[in-house]
């Protein structure tokens, strides 16, 4: 046999196997995305099996067994590709995190509430994985991510309807035409040449707020099982942080006429028995203040009038500020596992 098409035919395997090492590769958004994927949904499946033990509603009990399920199956999905890359998983979170005995935290209307709430983030969050992975199978990982959220968010949001939860809707008047923006003041927010809210303004006023009723409620009664004082002071710092957002936007609705949106202080128990560690519960505020931020952001970028562009600035900056204190708190307590970082290049020795 002639040994040039042999060496030829032998670097050629070499290099398809160095192809195929190279592809199998994780890129640093997917190293993120899977790592989040895995912390994030073993929170999920033990939460959740918490709120299953405790839910009397049968209906919302289906739902909530549902996403046991596919937290499970993702966690076990996220750990398999990290694990086949040969990174080491982060620490996380299982029964002793977790206490299904312990004591009901908040009612069933309150329940299903918290995980709309949830899984609304979640599905911004896969749609973003999806966007910024290149490997097929972890992107056809995340599109069936993707999937299961939105699964779960119909038949969350079906009950909500059910139950009455979803009031009250926001109607405003049809209009017989489409007008074109003639003034300048349109874009003005101050004084007397203030316009009305445009219905893409109304749309983030009303998803804020309701979103951030949810943090305040979920850190209220955080605040009141936590066994530690300095948690314990910390989350009642975001309530009053919180209360002054929902003020803002309920006076700017109200202003123009529009409903008030309910909160939820009275679905919560008086238990002051944790089911949740404090890792957990720290973990969680670090998760809901990122998703405020971040929803602060798309408002503002959306919002046309002045002074709701201030508002949603001014907003976002003090909710950074309490996420990178929630940050400092976890990493003062252990509760923070790195992600990996980049190649640390030897420092220059430097000349005499």
């Amino acid at each position: 046999m002639n040994s040039i098409p042999l060496v030829e035919h032998i670097g050629k395997l070499l290099m398809e196997g160095a192809f195929q090492m190279e592809i199998n590769k994780l890129t640093p958004a997917e190293i993120s995305s899977l790592w989040n994927s895995y912390i994030t949904n073993t929170m999920a499946f033990w939460v959740s099996k918490y709120f299953v033990a405790k839910t009397q509603d049968k209906e919302l009990q289906v739902i909530l067994q549902y996403a046991v399920e596919m937290a499970e199956i993702e966690f076990e999905k996220s750990k398999d590709f990290l694990v086949g890359a040969n990174y080491p998983l982060p620490q996380k979170f299982d029964e002793q995190d977790v206490d299904l005995n312990a004591p009901a935290i908040c009612t069933d209307n309150f329940t299903l509430i918290i995980k709309y709430s949830l899984v609304q983030s979640a599905q911004i969050v896969y749609g973003l994985s999806l966007s910024t992975s290149t490997r097929k199978d972890i992107r056809v990982f995340y599109q069936e991510c993707l999937n299961n959220s939105a699964e779960l968010y119909n038949r969350l949001t079906d009950l909500l309807i059910t139950r009455g939860l979803h009031h009250p809707e926001i109607h405003i008047p049809t209009p017989t035409h489409v007008e074109k923006v003639s003034k300048q003041s349109y874009l003005a927010g101050w004084f007397a040449d203030r316009r009305l809210i445009n219905s893409q303004e109304i749309a983030q006023l009303a998803y804020n707020f309701k979103s951030i009723e949810m943090h305040k409620t979920f850190s209220k009664v955080m605040s009141q099982i936590t066994p530690s004082k300095e948690v314990k002071n910390h989350f009642l710092r975001g309530i009053a942080m919180y209360q002054k957002h929902l003020d803002i936007f309920q006076s700017i609705l109200t202003a123009n006429d529009l409903p008030k949106i309910p909160t939820w202080e009275s679905e919560l128990t008086d238990t002051t028995v944790s089911p949740f560690s404090d890792r957990l519960m720290m973990f969680k505020m670090t998760m809901l203040t990122a998703a405020a931020s971040g929803r602060y952001g798309l408002a503002l970028s959306s919002v046309q009038r002045k002074d709701l562009g201030t508002h949603f600035m001014r907003l976002m900056a003090e909710t950074l500020q309490y996420g990178e204190d929630s940050v400092n708190q976890m990493i003062e307590r252990g509760f923070m596992d790195q992600l990996p970082m980049a190649k640390e290049h030897p420092a220059v020795p430097s000349s005499v």
